[in-house]
């Protein structure tokens, strides 16, 4: 039992080791599965879903809460197939979700540019410039997105537990070199990081939760001009910890409210101070 987290570069057969991979394991496989989960779960479009966990986010994306959100929803659906174990996470930022996770194989499947515009031209019929320029732009706004969101740098190996490249190496191959991987004791759930992988999880659903709450939501959003986050939530063994400030009496006890319902929260320890005491709700 293992999780796989795979982040992979247009043209590198990440998708078809990944696929194959799952099959051998007889794991789960997700990949465009996590957007269509996301979408079933919150309600919202699926491409609206993918955009946002795919492409560059624009000038105004980097302001609007919309991406944010979105995000929210879909590392929620992450962690909760995560927590499932027995499944190979394709993308979406899954890799760095569990970076703190012992159990997880963490991979980067890439190859030269000149390698995958190749695979790509042919795949798509393009010529070797315009593939080119796809699989650099394709390059370009992953990694941009990663760093806006994540805060890292796409390429540092030491994100990964595995890094491989697929220039010389064939999907087979590939796939054997992973099971090798999670046959060592290395990638075993233990009972430390079983819990690890459930605080993860309860986290992203109280954050998805508040970012479904009109009252709530913006408690998750950066403050432009502070470049702060107005909640941090944590979580430990089921134990869940709010911290920071909000204006209004009416917003902590909304978020109170909507976390204390969750089900695997074993306590609520709410640490949040209220700016404006006397300050009432819009239209009250």
């Amino acid at each position: 039992m293992s999780v796989v987290a795979i982040s992979q570069s247009l043209g590198s057969l990440g998708e078809e080791i990944s696929c194959e991979l799952a099959g051998a394991l007889s794991y789960d496989f997700a990949d465009r599965e996590i957007i269509m989960a996301t979408a079933e779960r919150f309600g919202e479009g699926a491409t609206g879903l993918e955009h946002a966990t795919e492409a560059k986010p624009t000038l105004w994306e980097r302001f609007a809460d919309t991406s944010r959100r979105y995000l929210a929803y879909v590392e929620a659906v992450i962690l909760e197939m995560a927590a499932q174990d027995n499944v190979v996470l394709v993308g979406r930022g899954a890799v760095f979700l569990l970076q703190k996770v012992h159990h997880a194989l963490r991979v980067r499947i890439s190859a030269p540019v000149y390698v995958r515009a190749n695979r790509v031209g042919q795949q798509q019929g393009l010529a070797p410039g315009g593939a080119t320029a796809l699989v650099e732009q394709s390059d370009q706004e992953r990694a941009a997105r990663i760093k806006f969101f994540y805060h890292v740098d796409w390429d540092d190996p030491l994100l990964y537990d595995l890094f491989i490249n697929t220039d010389d190496l064939s999907v087979k191959h590939a796939v054997r070199l992973l099971q090798n991987a999670l046959e060592s004791g290395r990638f075993r759930p233990t009972a430390d990081s079983v819990a690890d992988v459930q605080d993860l999880r309860l986290t992203a659903q109280a954050k998805a939760s508040l970012m479904m709450h009109p009252v709530t939501q913006a408690l998750l959003l950066v403050n432009p001009i502070t470049r702060q986050l107005p909640l941090s939530l944590t979580c430990q063994r089921g134990y869940l910890t709010i911290t920071g400030t909000v204006d209004r009496e009416d917003q902590r006890t909304a978020v109170e409210a909507i976390v204390g319902k969750l089900p695997g929260i074993t306590g609520v320890r709410c640490e949040i101070a209220v700016a404006l005491p006397g300050l009432r709700p819009p239209g009250a």
